[in-house]
């Protein structure tokens, strides 16, 4: 997480290089026995940026650091405090960014191995002249992410977090124009190269320079769309494939199946294909649109992000998901707006992932760095964990699909429609957030990087499937949609609507039971749940006050619940309970199948839970 800048000062870099070079390559000794497991991984894992102290992680009760030690390679002073957290019980996972230069000393090697234009001038991280922005093709660069991975790996720590994994920003070096031509004398016959792109010469062929002669300097800019695609899917087989061998030459240089996560930001499509490899996520979001401010699907501070949680349990429910700021965030965030951290936390709590807590956390374009006081947070973070049957084995109640398609949105029929169907995808799923419609994500992969098909069975959980704009669906999944249909299921084609505004009014127009309904305005988001013997809401606040620094209460909030077919509400009491407050016990009115209830007042965040 682009700690560029601060790196360079910590040019503690290596404390000694003799110490490193007596180091590198070898396991240091632990002072007592140490046991690797992969046993703790789990949803509720809350990961602390940097190297906090003891005292802050025990405050929280955090599982333990991420994008912490190593970023320079291995050294004393990091490898002190992985033994000190290991004494303690909490886990440390090395920081391995795959783009940044600054984590080598090695002048030679970044000039030599930056990418460079399609004018062959070198391309510098984030735009910063001399931070150079490394390319993921070249031998060179290559040889050394593999010798510090493996140097990190035999460090100690409990899991490595790859940063950059999707190799921004692209690079027409001569290694990258080869590694295409690879790439297209596996996939394509000479017939077809010929019919297909042109090429009649592949051994003479090079893109940078067809492109240049077409007067283009990007990928987006070659009139040959079979020719782009091509050149798209080279980009991310190639990527997949070098994160995949990363992986596993840690694994072999730990001598055990050590766990790796990676930053993918944003769960974009271009880094959803890196998921499968992975054992848990940890990764980056945009949150607010002051800062995005073309990312439509957002709103201002604090955000809605009920559809990026959904997507990532659709996309793999068995994985653990811990989002955090973009780093841009930072530079807008006072650490007096602590409630902020408290809001972003229970929504991702509330959806099934985790969000992670900043320490001294790098700010990009600041002078200074980030830090959350615990006794700010802790609150939160111990009703979480006095209340798992509110979070843990519990069957959301929702009617309506949200269909994604990851074709359609890495790829597509023609690669300028790829960012339309994302956005769309995104903007449905807020709209569905804003008007209390309860929903849930269906992920359909694509076959090659995420082999995740769409079923049937799934699909008949609900009562309506959602597909947004710009979609490129297969046949197989057109047929499935219509069995899906003419099984008495509905499927809604945004591209059939006028503009997605019609999305909400199209749905309210069927009276069909959603299973929820409420008098609140957009201010306030709510999912349900069923237990296994309960039936319980989550009530989360947006209206934040940007001067108070604090949300600004909702009053009297009415909330109609279906109640699932086989649950009584008989013998049971209706609470409120929440971390800002006591306990509260509430009067409701069951009638017709169905409960009402009315919450005098919420703060940030409350559960209502009949039990």
């Amino acid at each position: 997480m682009k700690k560029i800048l601060s790196a360079v000062a910590i040019s503690i870099v290596v404390l000694l290089s003799t110490v490193l070079v007596l180091h590198l390559g070898q396991k240091p000794s632990e002072e007592s026995p140490y046991l690797f497991t992969r046993d703790w991984i789990g949803k509720g894992n809350l990961w602390v940026f940097d190297q906090p102290p003891l005292a802050y992680l025990r405050e929280l009760g955090a599982t333990g650091t991420a994008f912490s030690v190593y970023y320079h390679g291995f050294n004393e002073y990091d490898w002190d405090y992985v033994k000190t957290l290991h004494r303690h019980g909490f886990k440390v996972t090395a920081n391995l960014p795959l783009g940044q230069g600054t984590t080598t000393e090695n002048m030679q090697l970044r000039e030599e191995a930056a990418k460079r234009d399609i004018h062959n001038n070198p391309i510098f991280l984030l735009g910063l002249e001399g931070l150079y922005n490394m390319c993921g093709n070249h031998p060179l660069w290559r040889e050394f992410l593999m010798n510090r991975i493996a140097e990190q790996a035999r460090g100690g720590v409990d899991g490595i977090l790859l940063d950059e994994p999707g190799d921004l920003g692209d690079c027409f070096c001569d290694h990258c124009m080869q590694a295409f031509n690879h790439y297209l004398a596996d996939h394509y016959s000479p017939g077809e190269l010929q019919h297909l792109f042109g090429i009649a010469d592949l051994s003479s062929f090079n893109y940078r320079e067809y492109l240049l002669a077409h007067g283009g300097s990007h990928w987006w800019d070659d009139p040959n769309q079979q020719l782009q695609t091509a050149y798209l899917q080279f980009r991310y087989s190639e990527r997949v494939k070098f994160i995949g061998e990363l992986i596993q030459h840690a694994r072999q240089a730990a001598g055990w199946e050590l766990p790796v996560t990676a930053n993918v930001y944003g769960l974009e499509p271009n880094h959803q294909i890196f998921v499968p490899l992975l054992d848990f996520v940890i990764f980056e979001m945009p949150l607010t649109l002051e800062v995005h401010p073309n990312m439509p699907h957002l709103r201002p501070r604090p955000g809605k992000h009920f559809t990026t949680y959904l997507l990532a349990e659709a996309l793999d429910p068995e994985k653990s998901f811990s989002a955090f700021p973009d780093v841009f965030e930072l530079l807008h965030l006072s650490e007096d707006e602590w409630w902020l951290w408290r809001q972003w936390l229970a929504e991702a709590r509330a959806l099934g992932a985790s969000f992670m807590i900043p320490y001294q956390a790098y700010v990009y374009g600041g002078e200074r760095s980030y830090t959350l006081p615990a006794d700010r947070i802790s609150p939160y973070i111990r009703f979480f964990a006095e209340h798992p049957q509110y979070y843990e084995n519990l069957e959301r109640i929702a009617k309506i699909a949200l269909l994604y398609d990851l074709h359609s949105t890495l790829i597509n029929q023609y690669t300028w429609r790829t960012c339309p169907a994302w956005e769309s995808f995104e903007n449905l799923g807020l709209m569905l957030q804003e008007a209390h419609l309860p929903f849930e994500v269906v992920y359909r992969g694509d076959g090659k990087f995420v082999k995740k098909p769409l079923t049937l069975e799934g699909l008949e959980k609900y009562s309506v499937v959602v597909v947004p704009r710009y979609y490129d669906l297969d046949q197989d999944t057109l047929n499935l949609l219509q069995q899906y249909s003419a099984g008495g299921g509905l499927v809604l084609k945004c591209d059939d609507l006028a503009d997605d505004s019609q999305l909400i009014p199209t749905l309210k127009g069927l009276k069909i039971d959603f299973g929820l309904e409420t008098n609140a305005s957009q201010d306030l988001s709510l999912v349900a749940y069923r237990g296994k013997d309960s039936l319980l809401v989550h009530l989360i606040n947006y209206r934040y006050n940007r001067q108070a620094l604090d949300f600004s209460d909702l009053t009297n909030i009415r909330v109609t619940l279906t109640l699932p077919e086989g649950l009584t509400l008989e013998g049971k009491t209706l609470k409120i309970l929440s971390p800002d407050e006591g306990e509260l016990t509430l009067d409701f009115i069951p009638e017709g199948g169905r409960v009402t209830f009315t919450l005098p007042r919420l703060h940030c965040y409350s559960v209502a839970s009949f039990e």
